[in-house]
């Protein structure tokens, strides 16, 4: 049975100046609490606020310092929680002093459906580079990898950064809802930051209005790292199916040398099936992209960028859809896996791309190329621009878009292994498919849809 308790005080790790119902290792909050300190939160607790909120005061004659809520010992976990500082001072602190909603040091934990408003200073008009919604770090290189979730999450009004993850990190940011000041010259917001040998995945979010009048860039997400920053490179990143809008930079992946090139070594980040947009140029800069990538091998593709903010032509030289910083075209490649696909339907998209000899992304001098096919089911083969394989059939690409790609799909009548070439005179590339019979047959209709996943 749950108990009521005026607070909670763990004998070796813990602090709660709240009321809360204590029902084994799960803290349930009675009700909305005012605090003047850090909530410190027992190895492997879980503080449900039960939709109650967390506010942050100024203690009598200082300040508040460091997290609203961090953990003290290997884990924590939050839900159904809400967070929120109140005319806090504008005064700037480092380390471990720094202004967050939650803190997670060298520890494993999650977020989730937890609300993070104004974590900042006063009214958010400083620029103390602080006032983070979740601020996760482990600098314990060589110790175990610790995970984080945060999901399902709102936050706005923060005066830095929405989540912020460092070092041997893996994040798992998921289906949350980030909110951006907007234009403003106090400070470059970031909606997400992963960096400095953080990984993980930033999955389904909407993240919008970061903004910077002044003569910098804000980002929708950051990764950065190498001696560049001072630190580790992050890589094998997956950020896909996020909704980025109006931000200076929607994905900025900023990973290099002491001469701000691109690393010897392969960052690996994936940034797919985005969709990106601004309405208009409000970086003081100016430098707006929808995605930015100082990196090596980072596999960009399947984006949709749109508005007059991400246009080429709006201010050339300073806007771009995107902006990668490569050498000239080295190589053709398929970015998606051969196809198994059954007789009479259409296939998952084949896309390819042009990269330089580092596997970046580049468009190369002669755009077009044609597609064919050879091999036992080529007979009766056609390729097709839509999902559907409903449209025309095409036998050509073209690559001068400013992801340097070309997609495409099959419908074939013939079973066996097929063979597909995108060629032109500058470069060939082919990757081998197979046709099969179902073992339950089935006629399929003229528009049946694809069998497989996109990626």
């Amino acid at each position: 049975m749950a108990s009521l308790q005026e607070g909670f005080q763990d004998a070796s790790c813990g602090y709660v100046p709240c009321p809360v119902f204590v029902n084994g290792n799960v803290l349930t909050l009675a009700g909305t609490c005012a605090t003047s300190s850090t909530l410190l939160i027992p190895d492997g607790y879980i503080l449900n606020g039960a939709g109650h909120f967390i506010i942050a005061l100024d203690p009598p004659g200082g300040h508040f310092t460091g997290p609203i809520a961090r953990n003290c010992g290997g884990s924590a976990f939050y839900v159904n929680l809400g967070l929120m500082a109140m005319g806090l001072s504008n005064v700037c602190d480092a380390g471990d002093d720094t202004l967050a909603g939650i803190r997670f040091d060298n520890a494993s934990g999650s977020v989730i459906s937890t609300q993070f408003f104004n974590i900042r200073q006063g009214a958010g008009t400083g620029s103390c580079q602080e006032g983070v919604g979740v601020l996760i770090r482990n600098q314990d290189s060589l110790g175990p990898t610790q995970f984080v979730g945060v999901q399902n999450s709102l936050l706005l009004g923060y005066q830095k950064a929405g989540v912020v993850a460092t070092g041997n990190v893996s994040v798992n940011i998921t289906a949350n809802r980030f909110m951006g000041a907007g234009a403003i010259g106090n400070i470059a917001q970031s909606g997400v930051q992963v960096g400095l040998g953080a990984t993980g995945q930033i999955i389904n979010n909407t993240i919008s209005g970061h903004s910077y009048t002044g003569d910098g860039v804000a980002s929708g997400i950051l990764v950065y790292g190498g001696a560049l920053y001072g630190g580790p490179l992050s890589s094998n990143i997956l950020i896909q199916d996020n909704h980025l809008f109006n931000n200076d930079i929607g994905v900025y992946l900023s990973q290099g040398n002491e001469n701000e090139d691109p690393p010897a070594t392969q960052t690996n980040i994936q940034v797919v099936d985005n969709l990106l947009h601004f309405d208009s140029v409000t970086n003081g800069y100016v430098y707006q992209a929808g995605i930015s990538d100082l990196g090596t091998a980072n596999v960009i593709h399947s984006n949709v960028i749109t508005g007059a903010g991400y246009d080429p032509a709006t201010l050339p030289g300073s806007t771009f859809a995107v902006d990668v910083l490569a050498g000239p075209a080295a190589s053709l490649a398929f970015l998606t896996p051969p196809r198994q696909v059954p007789v009479g339907f259409c296939s998952g998209p084949l896309i390819v791309q042009t990269q330089d000899s580092s596997g970046n992304l580049t468009t190369p001098t002669t755009t077009a190329f044609n597609v064919t096919a050879v091999g036992p089911a080529s007979p009766g083969i056609q390729f097709y621009a839509d999902s559907a394989c409903a449209g025309p059939a095409v036998t050509t690409l073209d690559l001068a878009n400013p992801q340097a790609q070309g997609h495409f799909y099959f419908r074939a009548t013939t079973p066996g292994s097929v063979t597909v070439f995108v060629w032109n005179s500058d470069w060939t590339q082919a990757q081998a498919q197979l046709v099969f019979i179902p073992l339950d047959p089935a006629t399929p209709l003229a528009s049946a849809p694809r069998m497989e996943p996109r990626h």
